[in-house]
């Protein structure tokens, strides 16, 4: 489950990249398991030549066979967030339905801890444009527009 968590925080810092302008990317990507089948979407405000926020959102369908999990793997997914809330000041949204799980990560540059820019690669040095996490986030599998 910790896996699933971190991977967020990924998804972040792959899109923390600085281009010109105020500029969003979208971008998303599936993922089927045995277990879950999961959408990863990735949304980022570029503003000049810095990453203004980067927001990832992640659907989780569990298969039934596993729905008399769903609490326990609920309250992993909270103490997860709880912990990158607490310590980053990353926001943080969970919401379970029935098989579903949908959370999400946003990071606000102006925000967020100095630590938690680091985490999630909010790199004031970097210079690469809104394409460039563009080809990186489609070399990863995403599709962007």
């Amino acid at each position: 489950m910790k896996k699933i968590i971190l991977s967020g925080a990924l998804f972040v810092g792959a899109l923390a990249l600085s281009g010109c302008g105020t500029e969003t990317l979208s971008c998303s990507k599936t993922d089927e398991s045995s277990f879950y089948d999961m959408k990863q979407e990735i949304k980022a405000t570029f503003d000049g030549n810095k990453t203004k926020s980067v927001e990832a959102i992640m659907t989780m369908n569990v298969d039934n066979t596993y729905k008399d999990y769903m609490d326990t793997l609920k309250t992993s997914i909270e103490e997860e967030m709880a912990d990158y809330k607490e310590k980053y000041g990353v926001e943080t949204n969970l919401d379970v339905k029935d098989t579903t799980i949908k959370y999400s990560m946003k990071a606000d540059s102006s925000k967020i801890t100095d630590e938690a820019k680091s985490l999630f690669g909010f790199d004031t040095s970097a210079n690469q444009s809104k394409d460039a996490a563009k080809k990186t986030l489609e070399d990863e599998g995403y599709t962007c527009k």
